[in-house]
């Protein structure tokens, strides 16, 4: 507990400072960041964890006077609607406005205030001069991911006397992620030197994680089904064409490699979507089927694409009502997308750009999430896919993964599931996207000759 910290709550008064009903695992949740200055929640996303904070932040109303929350700035509007919803007593306002704005709103008396990743990196030096707070809450924090990035320092330097993170996925890539995110919450906690059991040991007072599993035993299941695809003949004779120019790059200078291979890899991931000279897709043809069930039922469909191009194709060739939400639109133009979504009956289609919506949002008026195309790392596709599968679901969630065999997409898809298993390795079994590296991408375009 911190030196300063009250007394925590029992549950029962715990429970009676929210407006609505908690689960007891969020009441565990809420106790936890009452107790710790420096804490990380990680539960699995769908837990509530915006709830659990709020809720531990109007706990501690009378000693926290100045609270910051740092988050994306598709979800600051949500952060808003959560403190009004969980602790309406709370004074609340987002930064927003010119920078001049923003340095007199982050002096005003106001017991919290939201702002967005850009803003903080902006400002954090007039920040870093003339404020502090008594708490500081960043939200996805696996932004922080990258120790020497802008927005890590930016978010280190702010003086508080209290630092809490949240994210569901702690480890995206590597340990240096962990560490790095640690880095905000309690410098000099973990260092790289450490070994695995070292590093729980080090964080376990400060770390907290639930799955659905352990706790939502009654929420439905995720259906997962790989849907393994075959190219027609004149995408897969583009897909062959461009596959075998990769030749031409096996002697380039290792400071040239990375960037071309990966421009070659996203070139034939693209390929696997729609052929680049004809509009050829055995995606589209198979997408067809799964939304002539979704239009049968009257039911809602997410279509999580990588690339906003690969969306706005999905867009002219389907009949069923949609929308599509990427990080183009305003924050107003999302609003409206994701109301119409989730207010407007079914049949009816959200199409997600992977980067915009992968993360913060509460979509489970969907029965079925189709993947139409492999992310980097197996952290974002979870977080799409925990989009529709949330508390207070009543159904079984089908997700459905387009596979296209004998491509990039089948290796990606190993490299995908390595990951997985260091993720389990840090975080399950604890008590950015990046670019992925040269030899990665080799092995992926079956180079790794070349790799030594």
């Amino acid at each position: 507990m911190s030196a300063d910290a009250p007394p925590a709550p029992p549950h029962d008064q715990a429970q009676q400072l929210a407006p609505g009903p908690l689960r007891p695992y969020q009441l565990e949740g809420v106790r936890f960041l009452f107790e710790n200055s420096s804490a990380l929640l990680a539960d699995e996303m769908g837990l509530g964890k915006t709830v659990q904070t709020v809720t531990a932040i109007r706990s501690r109303r009378a000693s926290y006077h100045r609270v910051l929350i740092i988050a994306p700035a598709s979800l600051c509007l949500n952060w808003q609607r959560e403190f009004e919803k969980w602790a309406p007593e709370l004074p609340v306002r987002r930064v927003i406005g010119t920078a001049t704005d923003r340095k007199y709103t982050y002096r005003l008396p106001i017991q919290v205030l939201i702002a967005s990743f850009e803003q903080i990196r902006i400002d954090c030096q007039d920040l870093a001069a003339h404020v502090r707070f008594d708490l500081v809450v960043v939200d996805e924090a696996q932004r922080l991911k990258n120790s020497i990035s802008a927005l890590n320092l930016a978010c280190r330097i702010i003086p508080r006397n209290s630092s809490w993170a949240l994210t569901g996925t702690p480890l995206e890539n590597d340990p240096s992620d962990l560490i790095a995110v640690f880095g905000f919450i309690k410098p000099q906690l973990l260092r790289s030197s450490m070994s695995r059991p070292q590093l729980h040991d080090a964080m376990k007072p400060h770390f907290l994680r639930r799955t659905k599993r352990d706790v939502l035993g009654e929420l439905p299941p995720i259906l997962v089904r790989e849907l393994r695809l075959e190219l027609g003949d004149q995408q897969r004779q583009t897909y062959d064409d461009v596959w075998s120019s990769r030749e031409q790059l096996r002697n380039l200078e290792p400071q040239e490699a990375a960037s071309s291979l990966l421009a070659l890899l996203t070139r034939l991931k693209q390929i696997c979507n729609f052929d680049e000279h004809t509009g050829q897709s055995v995606k589209i043809d198979a997408l067809r089927d799964v939304l002539d069930r979704i239009e049968a039922m009257d039911e809602k469909i997410l279509i999580f694409s990588q690339y906003v191009d690969s969306l706005m194709k999905i867009a002219s060739q389907i009949t069923i009502k949609h929308q599509i939400y990427h990080g183009g639109l305003t924050m107003t133009q999302r609003d409206k997308t994701l109301d119409a979504f989730r207010e407007q009956p079914g049949p009816r289609a959200l199409l997600v750009s992977l980067q915009a919506g992968g993360v913060g949002l509460n979509l489970q008026e969907a029965s079925t999430v189709v993947l139409f195309d492999r992310w980097w790392n197996p952290a974002k596709e979870d977080q799409a896919i925990h989009r529709a599968h949330r508390y207070g679901r009543e159904s079984p969630l089908e997700v459905i993964r387009f596979l296209v065999e004998d491509s990039v997409e089948e290796r990606i898809d190993s490299v995908i599931e390595a990951k997985r298993v260091l993720f389990d390795e840090y975080i399950t079994k604890a008590p950015q996207d990046q670019r992925w590296g040269t030899e990665t991408l080799r092995q992926i375009l079956e180079m790794e000759e070349q790799a030594n």
